[in-house]
């Protein structure tokens, strides 16, 4: 993410729905629609929006094989407060007196927001890049959340006397050829996959614990990332925060505190959690359960480091 003025960039608002994509380019001060992001190949930089939906993906892939650098935003629950942020700024480029959301706007907000991370060096904390490890494994681990979620609803439907029988066994052998996809997958993109399980007492035949351990690791980083023990127990939502600093909260934004994390991470963690500590006849895992299998788990890779992934 360097400042390079020759490096072209592209901010983008990114659309669903056969909707077109909305960018905007700094260095023409231009704003354009394209149909697929693999449009943009003229651009060495790219950033998107957070939504990453499924039919993105492969668009994302052929970017990747291409060498360009893909980044999301990381915080979308600051949107509204961005808006209000730049708000003049969004006046004075679209000669308007009343600021809404629209697709220009949110491409040319993000924009500002990596000029002021630029400026105060935490762009980090803004963008992250997408890895080949992302668009390998996130897509998978989507659609297994996906298919799982159907067949809890169809289970609770077949609770309540509804015949859905045959639509059980069909979600239920999805989930599981979907999940032996992810844990060969993995095996792929993390050649010593199965030395990590096995060191956190994980077998071949634990489907449930090694899609839990896929899932973590791709919504950790590693290898390319290396997460501190602190900032992974704030990312998978296992902290408990302090009276009195969320009351102090409070009075500083006059805001209800609502804790930040993200909630596919911390299910993939729980999955792994569920399964190492079945073995030991311990359930259900309780939050220092957690912690302390994503601290074990954070020692083994930087065990491994040394001598490679």
């Amino acid at each position: 993410m360097g400042d390079d003025v020759e490096v072209r960039r592209v901010f983008v608002d990114t659309a669903w729905k056969r909707r077109f994509h909305a960018c905007y380019d700094p260095l023409t001060d231009e704003f354009f629609e394209v149909e697929k992001l693999t449009n943009l190949k003229d651009y060495e930089e790219i950033y998107i929006d957070s939504l990453l939906f499924p039919g993105i993906w492969n668009e994302l892939r052929e970017l990747m094989a291409d060498e360009h650098e893909v980044y999301h935003f990381t915080r979308p629950w600051k949107w509204r407060e961005l808006r209000k942020r730049f708000k003049d700024d969004l006046v004075e480029r679209f000669k308007t007196r009343e600021v809404r959301k629209t697709d220009y706007g949110d491409a040319y907000v993000l924009w500002k927001v990596y000029e002021v991370g630029v400026l105060k060096g935490n762009l980090h904390k803004w963008f992250k890049p997408i890895t080949i490890i992302d668009v390998e494994l996130k897509p998978l681990l989507m659609l297994e959340k996906m298919y799982d979620r159907w067949l809890r609803r169809t289970s609770q439907y077949a609770a309540l006397g509804v015949d859905v029988t045959a639509d059980i066994e069909l979600f239920r052998n999805s989930v599981e050829d979907l999940r032996r996809t992810i844990v060969a997958k993995a095996g792929e993109v993390w050649p010593r996959f199965m030395e990590i399980a096995n060191w956190l007492g994980l077998s071949g035949g634990d489907l449930g614990g090694l899609v839990g351990l896929a899932g973590t690791l791709a919504y950790l980083g590693w290898p390319l990332r290396k997460t501190s023990m602190h900032k992974a127990i704030c990312y998978f939502g296992l902290y408990r925060p302090s009276r009195e600093g969320t009351l102090k909260y409070i009075e500083r934004t006059g805001k209800r505190f609502q804790r930040r994390y993200n909630r596919s991470a911390r299910r993939y963690l729980n999955m792994l959690a569920k399964s190492i500590l079945a073995k030991e006849g311990r359930h259900p895992p309780k939050a220092r359960d957690v912690r302390e299998i994503l601290r074990k788990l954070i020692n083994a890779l930087k065990e491994l480091e040394p001598i490679g992934v």
